[in-house]
């Protein structure tokens, strides 16, 4: 008898806490329903990269470029080619991807001339061109080169 008087007073205490708390049975469904939902439109917003900055051009996406240069076994890749210009990415750090970069460029019959900020400037007989780069995201470099290189 004293064991179900216990289990009675602990029943009633729990069904105490639970009003006291204000969370009911149908209250916990809906607030495990709405932290599914939250975990669920985190991935689906993390996977998208809705939040990488703006791309300079209009023909990729912000998940292709991010994929290709995280995939890609090149040192440099290119994602597009639009108004003129041929893009690439790499993941690669600043130095390597310089390296690359000049590399490719040697290998073309482009003779490095000087580099001032992220702006790269190459000559080939009497032709110049500039080779522009920005840090897409802290991950991320984007490599703008006029067509025909």
């Amino acid at each position: 008898m004293l064991e179900l008087s216990e289990g009675l007073n602990s029943l009633i205490n729990k069904s105490r806490i639970r009003e006291w708390i204000g969370v009911s049975g149908d209250m916990k469904k809906w607030m495990l329903l709405i932290v599914i939902i939250l975990i669920v439109s985190i991935t689906v917003a993390l996977s998208t990269k809705f939040h990488y900055p703006e791309l300079p051009f209009e023909n990729k996406t912000k998940y292709e470029v991010a994929n290709l240069g995280s995939t890609s076994n090149l040192p440099l890749s290119k994602v597009t080619q639009q108004d003129g210009y041929l893009w690439f990415v790499t993941d690669d750090s600043k130095d390597l991807a310089e390296q690359s970069l000049k590399k490719r460029m040697t290998q073309n019959g482009w003779e490095f001339v000087d580099q001032q900020e992220l702006n790269y400037f190459f000559k080939k007989d009497d032709e110049k061109i500039v080779i522009k780069c920005q840090q897409w995201t802290n991950n991320y470099l984007l490599f703008q080169l006029p067509m025909g290189l």
